[in-house]
């Protein structure tokens, strides 16, 4: 029997919460209100797009220094393509840090994008490898420079990698590089250790193996279930993670489930292009 890409993953990503399970923005189309971007109708497959193509409708913007509005042409929309820090950036050689975000939350989902490496590097960062992410199950709230999340790594070599911020994951048990999935092996409970990264708690999983092409597009896949999480690089699993938290907003000592928040996409130094970001309930 022939195995279809798409009942691939929906196999994949089908860990036992109801199919019918619908991600935030997805929950308010289906109850006739606004949803930002991901508001047109389904592909025969179930996604919408995130990123229109042409403008930046359903998302805010933020760059540490500036604030929300992009005054140095940070974003440009060409071609269907989002393209950040490219050849209209007219601001300092030293370019904030920051991102677009959505503007709302979204939980129970499966996340597609497309990016490609552009040429320019910019200040403090022009010998570093290029760097950019996917930033999930951010809160609302204030606007801050590395805001609390779980980071999707996007950086040369090291795409896939996992870098909770003030959230907290476990790493799947991996066999041979390959990460336990959709369910981990009993008794794995322990969580990565976390590292006081001047103000914030951050953890460092990395990914099981490098799959990430540095000339022309890759494609970036993110399963967000419950409170677990996959991230899979051009179409292979390289990190599985469970019992997602977040710090309680209440008692920052004390930690609570995490399965939802706004989605990033970072200003991180480097001309990075963004295509086809989509999204579909799970």
């Amino acid at each position: 029997m022939n195995t279809t890409r798409r009942g691939a993953l929906t196999r994949l990503a089908a860990t036992g919460v109801a199919a019918a399970a619908l991600p935030h923005a997805a929950s308010a189309v289906a109850a006739g209100k606004p949803a930002g971007a991901a508001t047109s109708a389904p592909d025969a497959e179930g996604w919408r797009p995130l990123f229109n193509g042409r403008d930046t409708s359903g998302w805010t913007f933020f760059q540490d220094g500036v604030g929300t509005q992009d005054r140095d042409g940070v974003v440009d929309i060409h071609d269907g393509m989002l393209h950040l820090l490219g050849p209209r950036y007219r601001g300092p050689a030293k370019a904030g840090m920051g991102y677009l975000a959505t503007d709302r939350e979204y939980e129970n989902y499966h996340l597609s994008l497309e990016y490609k490496w552009g040429t320019r590097r910019y200040e403090p960062r022009t010998i570093w490898k290029r760097d950019s992410g996917i930033l999930y199950h951010t809160p609302q709230g204030k606007e801050r420079l590395w805001p609390d999340c779980i980071e999707y790594q996007i950086m040369e070599r090291n795409t896939g990698d996992a870098l909770p911020i003030n959230h907290r994951a476990i790493q799947a048990i991996s066999q041979g590089g390959l990460p336990a999935w959709p369910e981990d092996f009993p008794g794995n409970t322990r969580y990565a250790p976390q590292v006081d990264a001047g103000g914030s708690l951050r953890q460092w999983i990395r990914a099981d193996g490098s799959f990430d092409t540095l000339e022309g597009w890759n494609t970036v896949e993110l399963i967000a279930q419950g409170d677990k999480a996959a991230h899979i690089v051009n179409g292979r699993l390289v990190t599985a993670l469970y019992g997602l938290q977040q710090q309680d907003p209440a008692d920052r000592t004390r930690y609570i489930p995490l399965t939802r928040g706004r989605i990033l996409l970072q200003i991180e130094a480097a001309e990075i292009l963004y295509r086809n970001v989509k999204i579909r309930p799970l």
